[in-house]
Order: C-alpha cells, then sequence, then structure tokens
C-alpha cells in the first residue's frame, strides 16, 4: 500500500478521535472551571450571610433571645440570596430551586431553612415521657401540591435524646458545650433542671473553690460598659462608662442609686424595691464563683442520678413514611458506641474532649442534625425534577465544626453545568457570636489598652504582664457598635470614648507565636510551662481567665434558666 494511503486512512480515523477526544477534554476543563467558580460564589455568599449575622447579634443585646433570633437569622438569609442573585446572575426563585437547605445550627439546637409542608399532625411526647397523638393525618413526604410548601424556617429542633430505665424516662437536651437540659422522671419525681457539667469529687457535695487546680476566689468583680445614648433628656443617664451586673439573664447597669437596662441607645429605668434589692445584693456577689460553685452542685446531682445511664438506655421514636411508630432503644442510630460505659459519669471530666460525655453530646447532635436534614432535602424530590436531591456526605472535619461551633451550611445541588449538575456544599463557623462562651473567644485585657488572647506569649512569658491584666470579655464585646449611626465601642481605655481597646499584635495579628489553649493553659494544672529551656509560671494567668471564662458563661442568657 503507498504511503499516502496510509497518511489518508490515518487522517480519516484519528483526526475525528483526536477532535472528539480534545472537544471532551474541554467540556471537562470547562465544566472543572465552572464547578470551582459555583463553589467559589456559594462559599462567598454563606460568608457573607454569617458576617450579616454577626454583625446583626453583635449589635443586639438581646440576640440569643427567640424572637430576635428568628429575626437575625432570616435577615443571613436574605443576605446569603441577595449575594447568590447578584453572583450568578439569577432571581431569588430561580435559586431556590438549587437550594434544598440552609442549616443554622445554634448554642442549643438549630433551625431549616427551606421548603417546608405548613400543617405537622404527628406524634408528642407529653410530660410524662409518653406518645399522644400517634395518628398521621397526612403522608407530609409526598404531598405533591405546590400550594401546600411554603419556604422559610421550619421550628426550631434541639439537640435532644430520650432515656428510660425502669420507671426512669427523661429527655436530655445538648448543646455546643458542657451546658445541658433535663427534663422527665427520675426517682418517681419529675424534674427540669440545667446546668454546666465539670467534673467533680464523687465524695464531696459542695464547691471547694477549686476548678482544674485553680482557685477561683468569691469577689465581686467591677464589670463596666461605655453606653452612648439616642435621648438627651434631663432624666436619662448620660453617655459614658457605667458599671453592670447580670439580673434574671439581664444587664443592669447602676448609677448612682438608680439601676436601668439598655436596648438601642435607650435606657429604662428599673422600678420596685424588691428588684433593687436583688440587684443590689448580685453587685456584692462573684458570678464566677457562683458559675463554678452551681455546675459543681449540678454535676454532682447528674452523678447522683444519672451515673447508671448507659447507651442501651436511648430510646429512639422513628416515624416512617407511611405514618409508623416505631420505638428504637440502644442507641444503634448513632455514631458513636459507648458500649457498657456511664454516659453521664461526671467523676471523669465531661470537658474533655475525649470523654464519654462529649463524645456522645457530639453522636447525638450530628444524628439529630442528620436526620432532619435528609428529611428536608428529600422533600425537594416531590418536585417535578430530573435530578434527584440527597443529604451530601459531609466530611469529619465539617461535622467536627458543626458539633462544636454556631454555624451556617449551605447546600447547592441540581445546577446544570454542562453534562453534569452542580452538588456540593460548604461550612462556615461564626466564631463570634452572643449564643455561646467557647474556651478561645475570651480575650484578656491589660493595662497598657489592648486585648489579647489568653495563650498570647507576651503574657506567658512575661510574668509581670499577667499581673498587668485587668479584666476580660467575650470577643463580641470588643466589636464596633451603632446606635443612631453614630458608631463606638464597648470597652474602651481610661475611661475614653476615643480610646477603645486595641488587639495585640502578637496573638490577635501574628498569631505564630501562640501556645496550645487546651495543653498549654486549660489541662496545665501544675500551672508551668518548660519550653526550649525557658520556664514560664501560669499560675496566675489560669485564675483570671477560668474566672472570666465562668463569668462570661454564668452571664450569657440560657433559654431554660
Amino acid at each position: 500500500m503507498k504511503f499516502q494511503y496510509l497518511a489518508v486512512i490515518f487522517v480519516i480515523i484519528i483526526l475525528p478521535i483526536t477532535l472528539v477526544m480534545s472537544f471532551y477534554m474541554q467540556t471537562q476543563i470547562d465544566i472543572m472551571d465552572r464547578q470551582n467558580e459555583y463553589r467559589a460564589k456559594l462559599s462567598d455568599a454563606t460568608y457573607d450571610a454569617v458576617k450579616a449575622f454577626q454583625i446583626n447579634t453583635t449589635n443586639s443585646y438581646y440576640s440569643s433571645v427567640s424572637d430576635s433570633k428568628i429575626r437575625d437569622i432570616e435577615a443571613a438569609v436574605n443576605t446569603f440570596y441577595n449575594s447568590l442573585t447578584a453572583n450568578l446572575n439569577l432571581t431569588k426563585s430561580e435559586l431556590k430551586a438549587y437550594v434544598p437547605a440552609i442549616v443554622y445550627t445554634l448554642y442549643d439546637g438549630y433551625y431549616i431553612y427551606g421548603k417546608r409542608y405548613n400543617v405537622y399532625e404527628g406524634p408528642q411526647i407529653n410530660k410524662s415521657g409518653e406518645l399522644t397523638n400517634m395518628t398521621i393525618n397526612t403522608d407530609t413526604e409526598n404531598i405533591t401540591d405546590p400550594d401546600l410548601y411554603e419556604y422559610g424556617l421550619k421550628p426550631f429542633v434541639y439537640y435532644s435524646c430520650q432515656y428510660q430505665k425502669g420507671s426512669d424516662n427523661f429527655i436530655v437536651n445538648f448543646t455546643l458545650d458542657n451546658f445541658i437540659s433535663i427534663y422527665g422522671t427520675i426517682g418517681g419525681t419529675y424534674y427540669n433542671k440545667s446546668g454546666y457539667l465539670i467534673e467533680i469529687d464523687s465524695n464531696r457535695n459542695k464547691f471547694d473553690g477549686k476548678y482544674k487546680g485553680t482557685t477561683i476566689t468569691n469577689t465581686a468583680e467591677n464589670l463596666t460598659e461605655y453606653l452612648k445614648f439616642t435621648t438627651t433628656a434631663s432624666n436619662q443617664p448620660k453617655e459614658g462608662v457605667y458599671r453592670y451586673v447580670v439580673h434574671q439573664n439581664q444587664k443592669v447597669y447602676i448609677n448612682g442609686s438608680d439601676y436601668f437596662w439598655y436596648d438601642q441607645g435607650v435606657a429604662h429605668p428599673i422600678q420596685g424595691s424588691t428588684t433593687k434589692a436583688a440587684i443590689a445584693e448580685m453587685i456584692k456577689k462573684s458570678s464566677s464563683y457562683e458559675f463554678y460553685q452551681e455546675a459543681y452542685e449540678f454535676s454532682k446531682w447528674v452523678y447522683d442520678n444519672l451515673k447508671d445511664i448507659k447507651q442501651a438506655n436511648i430510646r429512639t421514636v422513628i416515624r416512617k413514611t407511611n405514618g409508623d411508630i416505631e420505638i428504637e432503644t440502644g442507641g444503634t442510630n448513632l455514631e458513636f458506641d459507648a458500649g457498657n460505659q456511664s454516659l453521664f459519669d461526671t467523676s471523669k471530666d465531661p470537658e474533655d474532649p475525649a470523654s464519654i460525655f462529649n463524645q456522645h453530646r457530639m453522636a447525638v447532635i450530628k444524628n439529630t442534625i442528620e436526620t432532619n436534614l435528609m428529611a428536608a432535602i428529600n422533600s425537594y424530590n416531590s418536585n417535578a425534577s430530573s435530578f434527584a436531591y440527597a443529604l451530601p456526605q459531609l466530611t469529619e472535619e465539617d461535622w467536627e465544626k458543626a458539633v462544636n461551633n454556631v454555624c451556617m451550611i449551605a447546600f447547592m445541588q441540581g445546577m446544570p453545568i454542562g453534562g453534569k449538575y452542580f452538588n456540593d456544599y460548604v461550612v462556615v463557623p461564626n466564631d463570634k457570636n452572643n449564643e455561646f462562651v467557647d474556651n478561645d473567644s475570651v480575650y484578656l485585657t491589660t493595662n497598657d489598652g489592648k486585648y489579647h488572647l489568653t495563650n498570647c506569649p507576651i503574657l506567658i512569658e512575661n510574668r509581670n504582664w499577667q499581673d498587668r491584666i485587668n479584666g476580660g470579655y467575650i470577643n463580641t464585646a470588643f466589636q464596633r457598635q451603632t446606635v443612631n449611626g453614630q458608631y463606638y465601642y464597648r470597652h474602651v481605655y481610661n475611661n475614653k470614648i476615643e480610646t477603645p481597646y486595641s488587639p495585640c499584635y502578637y496573638c490577635l495579628v501574628n498569631s505564630s507565636g501562640k501556645y496550645d489553649l487546651d495543653d498549654d493553659i486549660i489541662n496545665n494544672t501544675i500551672g508551668n510551662i518548660d519550653r526550649n529551656g525557658q520556664h514560664y509560671n501560669i499560675t496566675t494567668l489560669r485564675q483570671k481567665y477560668f474566672s472570666i471564662l465562668g463569668r462570661e458563661k454564668n452571664n450569657l442568657y440560657k433559654t431554660n434558666n
């Protein structure tokens, strides 16, 4: 065969294959580029929503109250959609078809924003832990009438688990830290109790002033904030620094012999001799010492009453799609298997990340989010669509964020990108919120006008700097505030509004030299650090940190306090 014939055959066979392969490769590259583009835009929109939530909550003294919280979350959802519509050139209604769920994990539960059926009839658990309303009149998972659905926040869901042993039947609501609420019958008595769990001595009933090897002093602190007012009436307090205490989950400010609470630039006087007398007593107390004392007593009660509760005592109510009710025991739906070990043995540090209690807590939170989120996303399949919506597999790292932080989780599915569909999610933690006090959300102030992280190398490596610590607050307290278009900061240096506390360069700006908060500070009960041949005593630092941490946790709003 002549060479020319071979060349013609080569061109006829190979060239089309080359063109097809080139087209296929370019298509795959375009799909990957589009995936990365959508992923970046989804991430940007989620960050924008979290930032909006931060701004709204840090400027509200009552952002933890239910109505205020719902308002702030709905505002964050609008920010999310506004950001996406601007980036993807789609309308909000068009985007909703591709966003099956948005999850807000909060301190003691979570909201899911998405398509919801606006009527629910089904089983409930009454005060005695018994099931009522066993009849399901409507199979909500197979409803196809679009008029019966609406978009919005679904009912708030607690991180809860039910336990039954003999005549004991109770529910425990978990949180993002070691605070729990207990509802139900224990030992023949109905209880509604809440508190923080800390390690206790099973032979000692009362708090002895020691926490993790540190002495907690029972001395009242002088807590202050700078306040700006929108009214200049003669009977109103003037702009300036005011001392405050927290009474019944609410900050009360002291103006001479008068007391007031503050909201949106307005002072509201507190009346009533009984209330004023109670506030006067609060001023004399240490809210930090009170926190550890109450936590110890609650933890001792939990040990005495719940130390024999194990995973086999878990009782799960399951509603099937056909409306049937099934009772499952043993916690087989939980990822963590505690075996025969006690779930609430507070003689072993429940705050230890590796403790049975903490691992059980995380498993309960993960399970309740996963179960309801799966149902929420699957409900989108009732739409006439060629795409099957399903809960993607979240990584362990993302679950770690969700069960230990206030987070926003946004899902986008079914967006056409060439020959495929975009299917991804983003988890963004909110590290500045008024929901709860994490161990690393406490900032310490020093008498040079700076605020520091507890593991700041300046504080650890220079003993004199530990003595210069003059206070500390949760990180949101150092965010800029707005009243009537005017900006100010709650904490100022030398009581002057023009000199707010500023961040420390060595820990908040340049974080390379920080020590480990858990290993070097919190769990370092000997109070010494040896590094590179140097010996550092952190006894004073630990004492001040734990006092501030306890006070901030004690003063935080709790729905069941």
